[in-house]
């Protein structure tokens, strides 16, 4: 699956969206921006005039105490409207990282299997944490750097020329030379910030993996190593993100020393402007307050070419995970059936995860609705594989899977789904309750709803467990299921499929981690319920599959054999060995012929 081709007005595509839907706010916090600029460069001026009026030796002490209240009240708004603006362009940016979350995630539930077996989770927690907060920042501090920078900047340096233009054109000297050195020190800013969050990717998958298999770690005493690779992982993300602190590091002083730099030229030019009184000491003031102000706005580009760097880059970084398109698709427009009878026909089904080794080759089976079909064979044949493509977790490589005669490549995804249950081979529970587990946001104050989760506790030989936890199906059931054990686990996923009822019913291995006698009186139940739907059995315990109306025997990929549980006894050698193996070590199998 590869992501289409991002140009930069793809790229920018995302943000625009929200800054149309925020327009009003950003207006609203740039004019307060721009309010707050225009007094600050009101203040200097005040303050000349103070400096003037002291100067004189006969200063109008009520004149003086006018500029200083002016002063104050300008302080008092501009405090005022700083913080107006920012919870109006913060608020905006804050919204934009939400939505942005909001979209990712929604993408990520769309794209199929597929995509996931070949994508690292540590990856897709590194969009969707960094890379949105690097997108957020950008498009926040972004404007308000931009608007300080173009309005701040270009009137601080127009009043300096106004006042004194030979002084203001010798201390802007090194205002050429910041900018150059701003803009190269941006660019490797950019390549340095795209190393660092690849790393990052690296480091988060390995943390998600260690905690995921903290027991494995622990039986097997694999702390050390485990340990040593994740230092190594911190390490090489420690060493590259450093690279972009000293870009950070050596930027910051050289800014001070530009400063410091055309800070000694006023001092020096300009006090010599005032000792030939060609200058007042009020403008000598005031022109050094206004090239303090001016630090800020260049200060800013460097600032705003770092936010805007990284926010490239973390925006194209999520745009390529957005253009990435699922491989599961069907034709606009088709219309659905009212109605899902159950009838599937494999035709000459071939199958392949990398495109070249066939995991499924020729596979021709037709079922019937209603029918009981098992399939079984050595691990590694394609049985788990056969039961995915019913679902469309995946699209045959070539031939075709037909639902009621439609081919399931017609079929909407979700429409499908709807009507199939699927069992996986290994159980996955949620962090919640036992309830929530089975019913997944189903109602159970509804009575018919209750009936039904008691029959399928029943099915599931769950009223044991059930009367055991403290809390009942209210119990909290801890991370993936963390304190049931693996049989109780199975039985609530195996629970959570059969309480819907569905046309097709799925069962990947659903008794595996069961004891004989229970796993017995669990498919006694199963087969008891629900004669309209077809249901697929894949299992290694030929006694569960022992009542299926046809067993498929699959080796290689291929169907080897097929036919009825007397019939593959005496016929086929694999199941004949598998059954006798079973019965030898104590399959209930004898007490149901």
């Amino acid at each position: 699956m590869l992501p289409q081709p991002i140009d930069r007005s793809q790229k920018l595509k995302l943000i625009l969206y929200y800054f149309k839907k925020n327009l009003r706010k950003i207006a609203a916090g740039v004019f307060c921006i721009i309010v707050v600029d225009l007094l600050q460069l009101v203040v200097p001026q005040v303050v000349s005039r103070a400096v003037d009026i002291l100067a004189d030796a006969d200063f109008d002490r009520h004149v003086l105490l006018t500029q200083c209240a002016v002063i104050v009240g300008a302080g008092v708004i501009m405090a005022l409207l700083r913080s107006g603006w920012r919870m109006l362009l913060m608020g905006s940016a804050w919204d934009l990282e939400r939505g942005i979350r909001d979209e990712l995630y929604t993408h990520m539930l769309s794209l199929d299997t597929a995509y996931y077996d070949k994508t690292r989770v540590g990856d897709i927690m590194a969009h969707a944490t960094s890379d949105i907060v690097h997108v957020r920042m950008a498009f926040g501090f972004g404007i308000i750097a931009l608007v300080d920078t173009l309005l701040l900047g270009s009137a601080c340096i127009g009043i300096m020329v106004w006042t004194s233009p030979k002084l203001a054109a010798l201390c802007l000297i090194p205002l050429p030379f910041l900018v150059l050195v701003t803009k190269n020190l941006g660019n490797r800013m950019h390549q340095y910030h795209n190393t660092a969050q690849e790393a990052f990717s690296e480091l988060t998958e390995q943390i998600r993996e260690s905690f995921f298999g903290i027991r494995v770690i622990k039986v097997f005493n694999f702390e050390p190593q485990v340990r040593k690779k994740t230092e190594n992982h911190a390490r090489d993300y420690f060493r590259k993100n450093l690279k972009r602190a000293y870009i950070n590091a050596l930027l910051h002083p050289l800014l001070g020393l530009f400063f410091n730099i055309s800070t000694l030229i006023i001092v020096f030019y300009g006090g010599t402007l005032v000792m030939e009184n060609r200058l007042s000491p009020g403008e000598f003031v005031a022109f050094i307050q206004y090239l303090g102000i001016l630090a800020w706005p260049v200060i800013a580009i460097g600032w705003m070419t770092n936010l805007i760097q990284r926010g490239m880059a973390s925006l194209k970084r999520i745009n390529v995970l957005l253009n990435t398109r699922s491989q599961i698709t069907f034709p606009e427009g088709t219309v659905m059936p009212d109605i899902v009878k159950g009838n599937i026909r494999f035709e000459k089904v071939c199958f392949s995860y990398d495109k070249k080794m066939n995991v499924l080759s020729g596979i021709s089976m037709n079922i019937p609705a209603g029918a009981r079909i098992g399939i079984t064979g050595p691990p590694g044949c394609g049985k788990t594989t056969l039961l995915s493509l019913i679902s469309r977790l995946y699209d045959p490589t070539s031939g075709r899977v037909c639902l009621d005669g439609k081919d399931l490549k017609t079929f909407d995804p979700q429409f499908l789904r709807r009507h199939i249950s699927f069992m996986a081979q290994e159980p996955f529970l949620f962090s919640g309750t036992l309830e929530d587990n089975i019913l997944m946001g189903k109602s159970v104050s509804d009575s018919n709803n209750r009936g039904i989760l008691d029959q399928v506790i029943k099915i599931c030989a769950l009223e044991e467990t059930v009367d055991q936890m403290p809390d009942g199906l209210a119990t909290l059931v801890g991370e993936r299921g963390v304190t049931l054990s693996g049989g109780q686990k199975q039985r609530v996923a195996l629970a959570r499929t059969l309480v819907s009822a569905k046309s097709v019913i799925l069962l990947d291995d659903p008794v595996s981690q069961l004891d004989t006698r229970t796993a017995d009186r669990v498919i006694r139940a199963i087969n008891r319920m629900n004669r309209d739907a077809v249901m697929i059995m894949v299992s290694h315990r030929l006694s569960a599959l022992a009542d299926c109306d046809r067993i498929y025997v699959m080796d290689n990929g291929r169907i080897a054999d097929q036919g009825t549980h007397e019939q593959l006894k005496a016929s086929n050698a694999f199941y004949r060995t598998s059954f006798n193996v079973q019965q030898s070590e104590g399959e209930p199998l004898g007490d149901r012929l």
